[in-house]
């Protein structure tokens, strides 16, 4: 598994997922064009991408997620800012388009949000995680399957043993 180096490909379903969010707030506003929708999207998960690339544990989803949290709470999210900014929008006009208060959670296997601070927590994306490969040192193997998957074999059946005293 890797750790803490995602890919960007890795996390491309997380990250789409939260960029189109976002931008259909803003589409729902009637606002903006489509190209300006587009564009918002795409800037947003390219920096969304960018910012995680180091903070990305398939193997441990929770690790990292406050760091990954995209918060709006009387300031605006710097990365929805810089995405907003290259497509001519300003803080204040992002502002008046945006929930007041917005907090979006995006982990590997999970993307969820929550508007307002007392609002329900509504999950936009959720895939299950890959079960993992069993390992040969797995302490859940018992003692036969251990020996089994040493590529050690048993005795012949004819093979006898005896014991004397």
């Amino acid at each position: 598994m890797n750790h803490g180096c995602g890919s960007r490909t890795e996390m491309l379903p997380e990250v789409s997922a939260a960029a189109s969010f976002v931008s259909r707030l803003l589409r729902s506003r009637g606002c903006l064009s489509e190209t300006q929708l587009r564009m918002f999207r795409e800037r947003l998960q390219q920096a969304l991408s960018e910012h995680y690339q180091h903070h990305w544990f398939p193997d441990r989803p929770q690790k990292g997620s406050g760091y990954r949290c995209i918060r709006i709470n009387h300031e605006m999210d710097p990365l929805i800012g810089q995405a907003a900014c290259k497509i001519g929008l300003t803080s204040s006009e992002l502002f008046s388009l945006l929930p007041r208060e917005l907090t979006l959670w995006v982990d590997p296997y999970e993307v969820s949000y929550r508007i307002g601070e007392d609002g329900s927590i509504c999950v936009l994306y959720e895939v299950e995680p890959p079960a993992p490969a069993p390992s040969p040192f797995d302490q859940s193997l018992n003692c036969k399957n251990r020996f089994m998957m040493s590529g050690r074999t048993s005795p012949p059946k004819n093979y006898l043993m005896t014991v004397s005293s």
